[in-house]
């Protein structure tokens, strides 16, 4: 049980994700951002464990170079290097990124998140 990056590209990738964190409340926002998780070409990463069903994610990836990406439209700052934060919390060496949102079905215990 739990949520996959799957990458399906011949290059690595790198993935950060938003979830839901109620321990984030009184920083204005309860949700937490994380990342930077390594997928190498073709495999995939196991990011969070236990039942993801019915639950909504936000995720953003790209390569090394950054020439391959995959973005939505919620904004939020993300650091170069790894991270775990609160939604709001941001640092000079951040870049305002748009993640994409995934809501993950009822019935699937398990999700994976596909780049291709």
């Amino acid at each position: 049980m739990g949520l996959y990056f799957q990458n399906s590209t011949s290059k690595t990738v790198w993935f950060a994700y938003a979830y839901s964190n109620s321990g984030c409340a009184s920083e204005g926002d309860p949700w937490s951002k994380t990342g930077w998780f390594m997928v190498t070409p073709h495999t995939d990463l196991k990011v969070r464990s236990g039942p993801v069903n019915g639950a909504k994610y936000f995720f953003f990836a790209e390569n090394q170079d950054r020439s391959l990406s995959w973005a939505g439209e919620l904004f939020t700052q993300l650091p170069d290097g790894a991270f775990d934060w609160c939604w709001t919390t941001g640092s000079s060496d951040s870049r305002l990124l748009g993640m994409r949102k995934v809501i993950v079905p009822v019935t699937s215990v398990n999700h994976t998140i596909n780049v291709v």
